[in-house]
């Protein structure tokens, strides 16, 4: 399966992206970090982004989506968009998990990297890649939780490349244990990098379901979590 043109949509966390992608390449990308929401930006950014391309939505022919982990209403918006368009348009569509996206973003390779995302509560979403292999998968974490972690890992003299906005979090657990790192300075994936992957998946035959992928949260919501606390009988 030739996907053709991919869109690639990126809302993991505060900023909104999409990018075009064909043939293995970039064709064009977007990013936009606005006072209005995601949902408020998003349609007229894929306006823009198809102008920009030369392309209409019937040129379409995949969707990658960043399903997570990140930020809950974030991801909503991205993943109702991309189902909205793969249904009515009957295209293919992939979900890509953000540590994954986030790892090739800072290094394409996937060579000891470690994705690492705050996902408040002080803890973090995290994985480790080690030549494009999940060697931690992804979890939810508290830093030094993180930290235990890859001390249990094989010892390796090459520094580890931390991507993610949670890095400034367990920077200095890092240090105290003895882990060398690089920090990229990337806290977020690419939409770009998103497009790339689904187009990769989707030649591959790697298809999602559109009306059934949901967002990675990894942990429970908010609002899961007050419903449960109102179920419990008292005391």
């Amino acid at each position: 399966m030739n996907p053709g043109f991919v869109l690639g949509i990126e809302t993991s966390g505060t900023s909104t992206g999409l990018a075009l992608a064909a043939s293995g390449r970039v064709i064009v990308e977007l990013v936009e970090r606005s006072e209005c929401g995601h949902n408020e930006a998003l349609m007229p950014l894929l306006d823009r982004l198809l102008k920009d391309a030369g392309v209409s939505a019937g040129d379409i022919s995949g969707i990658g989506v960043d399903v997570g982990p990140g930020m809950f209403t974030s991801l909503r918006v991205g993943l109702s968009t991309a189902k909205g368009l793969a249904l009515a348009h009957r295209i293919p569509v992939a979900g890509i998990d953000s540590l994954w996206c986030l790892a090739r973003t800072a290094r394409p390779s996937m060579d000891r990297v470690l994705s690492v995302v705050d996902a408040r509560k002080r803890q973090v979403y995290a994985a480790l890649y080690i030549q494009g292999r999940p060697a931690i998968r992804p979890a939810v974490f508290t830093p030094e939780e993180l930290v235990l972690s890859l001390k249990q890992e094989p010892e390796d003299q090459t520094r580890l490349v931390v991507a993610g906005n949670g890095a400034s979090i367990c920077v200095g657990l890092f240090a105290s244990a003895g882990i060398e790192i690089e920090l990229t300075g990337i806290e977020s994936p690419t939409p770009g990098v998103v497009a790339l992957e689904a187009g990769e998946r989707i030649a591959g035959g790697l298809v999602d379901d559109a009306a059934a992928i949901e967002p990675l949260y990894l942990r429970r919501t908010d609002a899961e979590l007050t419903r449960e606390q109102k179920l419990k009988p008292k005391a």
